[in-house]
């Protein structure tokens, strides 16, 4: 072959041609399972192993006797397309005869095109799992509205059968067709067999959520999914039929047709098979996780947890006591990031579980009292609320914890329904009893058991509106943690020993919950029962009332001060301080006259707990309260409203030391010239003499140095001249009287 190749070559040479070797291609007629090594012009030639020409695709493997057989064909459907030309009479024989030469035998003596061998056509790669999912999550599955899904699945349907002329009927009359492996020349025909399957399991799954009150419609569901187990069937045999399919596609198209039969099989409760088909849709789907790019592996990854429960539930039913407790585990791993699907089937699964264990519960103690309890939503519920205590212990995520909060108090909800139409059955029960017989019967029915029944409903009930207040209650001590626990608000300075400052961005949020608090332990003292009789009980809830208030009227203020209404900011501090302190005095252990089982059934925090974080909203309250005043404050003198608003003012301010204007608030500016203006700035140096009120006292100090004389003498004789007094005696001593000095020549 390289010969004759080389000796071509050199002949076109000859008459000035060439070949390129880019442009030319070598197909192999007769060398079948060889591979050589042509060479034109020292370049490789490229071998393929198909050729068109002229419209026609030549392979290496045509004989002779297809060529034969390919132009005897062509002839004939040349022929059979001019079958209205052969029987029209009023065309002669010859002229027949010129158009068969030119149609027929040109064709069939038409080399060019005699091994005429085309490849079956090659569908796209179908990411059915992707596609479904996509379609699931944007049309309602993604909250579990199955009616909405499948009624866009019959949307669905209905274009794309127009699209593909694939009709079946019209308005007035249905003519099914079948779908066969020749009829498959688009991978949209495939997506139709899928989506009628899951049309049927939408609808299933729509009847099953309305089978809880309508037992009829779980027949009509199981029908449904018959119905689409059979259609899975014919989309198998189809997939086997269609050699053009990729092995993902087809892989894909196994794993679905798996997953259908095990929705059937676990329905009907047939868990051995149920646990087999899940298995197996399991173990494709981890399988292509190797296979494909690590951006698509995500669907795969999400499909293999949505069908895991389900296992572990077959698991359990079949005798597996561990499959509870990891399907308890997984449900504690689910988040709303993972779909709102995912939980819900995590919840039945659970409450399908608890169902099994339901007849173990049949008495609680609650308050001292032993209430039986037989309604099978009622022992759901407290097997939910018991659950869901040691569910919370080991949980970290915020999101996952008011998820497992919202599934206990659907239960309690539920339940509570339950009781409330047991006790009026039995009301009505026996007020036609004793409507319709004598007052000998009447008296007897009062007396006979259904009034214990009704009496021990309603401790049942009040039981269960204790579990539902208190779940909502710690659901909203939740709400109140993650909204101060939030990223960046710690940080931020938003928040300052567990409690929000000023500068929180919604306070208004904050004291809307601690008012729902507020509001749930009302209701939960104006239970009737046990609740009425413990004094202690209701002592311990109107003290947490006290203090969720303070908590409200704190929070309250901050939005207060975000409008700049100072003054109502700081009256609800100061009331919020006010509660605190009245909490703290109740709740303080030498006033306390609750007993221990009293406080454990008391929802909310402990009170060693609760005392503590009153003692820090004290603290807060008032530092928050002076900021107030210093706001507002610094609000009057950038608004201009002061009374010292005069440079004179301000200058008279500023001449005085820091002691003397001590009630007087003054700007920057000035208290930094009065360190400048004055020496000592913060008190008088020296201090001013000032007048101050005292007892009267003679100081006449020259008396203290005079001695005076003996007058003894002259008290006896002179009485009569000392009648003056001693201020005369001193008078006549010092300066002398009229008589003595007259006397004293004589003297001497």
């Amino acid at each position: 072959m390289q010969t004759i190749l080389n000796n071509l070559n050199n002949s076109a040479s000859r008459f000035g041609m060439h070949f390129t070797p880019a442009k030319c291609k070598v197909l192999l007629q007769d060398w079948v399972g060889s591979n050589p090594s042509l060479m034109l012009a020292y370049e490789p030639i490229e071998v393929v192993y198909k050729f068109a020409y002229l419209g026609s695709c030549i392979s290496p493997g045509g004989l002779a006797k297809d060529d034969i057989s390919i132009r005897i064909g062509k002839a004939r459907a040349a022929f059979a397309n001019l079958r209205h030309l052969w029987r029209r009479r009023d065309i002669s024989f010859s002229v027949k005869g010129r158009v068969y030469n030119a149609a027929a035998l040109a064709s069939q003596q038409e080399t060019c095109q005699s091994t005429i061998f085309e490849e079956p056509p090659k569908l796209n790669v179908i990411n059915l799992l992707a596609l479904v999912k996509a379609a699931q999550q944007q049309h309602g599955l993604r909250h579990g509205d199955y009616q909405r899904y499948h009624q866009y699945v019959s949307r669905k349907l209905r274009r794309m059968r127009k699209s593909l002329h694939f009709q079946q009927g019209n308005r007035s009359k249905v003519l099914p067709k079948k779908l066969t492996s020749d009829m498959v020349t688009d991978p949209r025909f495939l997506l139709l067999k899928v989506f009628e399957i899951e049309r049927s399991w939408a609808y299933a799954m729509q009847l099953k959520a309305d089978s809880n009150t309508e037992f009829r419609k779980r027949f009509q569901m199981i029908s449904r999914l018959r119905k689409a187990v059979l259609r899975g069937n014919q989309l198998s045999e189809l997939a086997t039929e269609l050699p053009m399919l990729d092995a993902q596609t087809k892989l894909e198209l196994q794993a679905y047709i798996q997953w259908i039969h095990g929705v059937l099989a676990f329905e009907l409760q047939d868990w051995m098979k149920a646990k087999e088909f899940l298995e197996a849709t399991q173990a494709i789907y981890a399988g292509l996780m190797q296979t494909i790019e690590e951006d698509n592996r995500g669907v795969y990854s999400s499909r293999v947890d949505d069908i895991l429960p389900q296992i572990h539930y077959c698991a359990y039913n079949i005798g597996d006591k561990s499959a509870a407790t990891d399907l308890q585990r997984m449900r504690a791993q689910t988040t709303t990031e993972t779909g709102g699907l995912a939980e819900l089937q995590l919840d039945q699964l659970l409450s399908q579980a608890r169902a099994s264990q339901a007849g173990q519960v049949t008495e609680v103690e609650w308050l001292g009292m032993t209430i039986p309890v037989k309604l099978e939503k009622a022992k759901m519920a407290i097997l939910t609320v018991k659950d869901s205590d040691q569910e919370l212990l080991g949980m970290d995520n915020h999101n996952t914890k008011l998820s497992v909060y919202e599934s206990v108090l659907k239960a309690c909800v539920d339940a509570i329904g339950a009781v409330r139409d047991e006790i009026r059955a039995t009301l009505s029960t026996e007020g036609a009893v004793a409507a319709g017989a004598d007052k000998k019967m009447a008296a007897a029915v009062a007396a006979s058991s259904s009034t214990d029944k009704v009496s021990r409903l309603q401790v049942l009930y009040a039981y269960l509106q204790y579990l539902k207040i208190s779940k909502t209650i710690e659901r909203t001590l939740l709400h109140i943690k993650g909204a101060l626990s939030a990223d960046g608000l710690e940080a931020a300075g938003h928040v300052k020993d567990g409690l929000g400052t000023s500068s929180f961005p919604k306070p208004q949020e904050l004291s809307r919950l601690y008012d729902t608090l507020v509001q749930n332990l009302q209701e939960l003292i104006g239970l009737p029962g046990a609740v009425q009789e413990r004094m202690g009980l209701k002592a311990l809830l109107q003290a947490k009332i006290v203090a969720y208030r303070s908590y409200r009227c704190y929070y309250l203020a901050f939005t207060y001060i975000h409008g700049k209404r100072f003054a109502e900011c700081s009256a609800l501090l100061q009331r919020s301080r006010r509660h605190a302190e009245e909490a703290l005095q109740a709740l303080s252990p030498t006033t306390a006259s609750w007993t221990d089982d009293e406080s454990a059934a008391s929802p909310g925090p402990p009170c060693d707990q609760l005392i503590t974080e009153l003692t820090s909203l004290i603290t807060q309250t008032e530092a928050e309260d002076l900021t107030c005043r210093a706001v507002y404050m610094l609000d009057l003198s950038d608004s201009g409203d002061r009374p010292f608003d005069t440079s004179e003012s301000e200058n008279k301010l500023s001449q005085k030391v820091l002691l003397d204007r001590l009630d007087h608030y003054v700007e920057c500016n000035v208290v930094e010239k009065s360190f400048t203006t004055q020496p000592y700035p913060f008190v008088q140096l020296p201090p001013h003499f000032e007048p101050v009120p005292v007892k009267p006292i003679f100081f006449d100090l020259a008396l203290n140095h005079i001695n005076f004389p003996s007058l003894t003498e002259k008290t006896s004789t002179g009485m009569s001249k000392g009648t003056s007094g001693l201020s005369g005696l001193v008078r006549g001593w010092l300066w002398g009287s009229g008589s003595g000095a007259d006397e004293g020549p004589s003297h001497s």
